[in-house]
């Protein structure tokens, strides 16, 4: 799966833009690892990041740093020292409104912590995935999240807009929004009868469409 942003507007270094650390397997590595040490010296200390002030923590836990419940994993220089994160972050190319940018899921990211400029850095959230039976069965929990107007499944929970007026609909989309789109969204069924694919994928949009809930489609 890829996260991607649309951009809606001119934006740059500074003014709520993107940020990604680009160490990919590095930053992976350590924050799958770091649950298990534990610093002998203090924060502030000299040598705290060194690795012989690092062990195996005595009695394991069951912490995560930077993990809550129903939340999305924030990781930052005080829980994961190691990743230098005020050096590492770097910012994506400036984007002018229809361009579109693509980083991995598992790629730390964050957006400017200060906007130094003079306008509103505007985006739309577009994330880019393949079909399989695990994203259907997100898929089917995103729908029901749509319809209340609340966030979706993995992203931090709350009543999101589910108390705007004139927000997007599942009726709107039917009505309004191409068949691909309603796809996308959940709400149509995929055409496992369309011809020019292989039978392992017509298997696949078969299996999507049982778990959304169109059975025999």
């Amino acid at each position: 799966m890829f996260q991607g942003w649309l951009a809606m507007s001119e934006t740059r270094a500074g003014e709520g833009h993107l940020m990604v650390c680009p160490m990919l397997k590095e930053e992976t590595a350590y924050f799958l690892l770091r649950p298990f040490f534990e610093a002998v010296k203090g924060r502030g200390e000299i040598g705290y990041l060194r690795a012989e002030n690092w062990r195996l923590e005595e009695s394991m836990s069951s912490v995560l740093q930077g993990a809550v419940p129903a939340n999305g994993q924030e990781l930052n220089e005080f829980m994961h020292p190691h990743l230098g994160l005020d050096d590492t972050m770097v910012h994506v190319p400036s984007v002018r409104p229809g361009d579109y940018v693509v980083w991995h899921c598992d790629t730390i990211h964050a957006v400017d912590k200060i906007h130094n400029g003079t306008s509103d850095s505007n985006v739309m959230y577009i994330p880019a995935c393949p079909l399989t039976e695990a994203n259907a069965e997100y898929l089917a929990r995103q729908r029901e999240t749509f319809a209340e107007g609340t966030p979706a499944p993995d992203f931090p929970s709350g009543e999101g807009e589910s108390h705007h007026r004139g927000r997007l609909t599942p009726e709107y989309v039917m009505k309004n929004i191409s068949p691909k789109a309603q796809q996308a969204m959940g709400l149509a069924a995929y055409d496992s009868d369309q011809k020019g694919i292989q039978e392992r994928e017509r298997g696949v949009l078969r299996r999507a469409n049982e778990i959304l809930g169109f059975e025999g489609t």
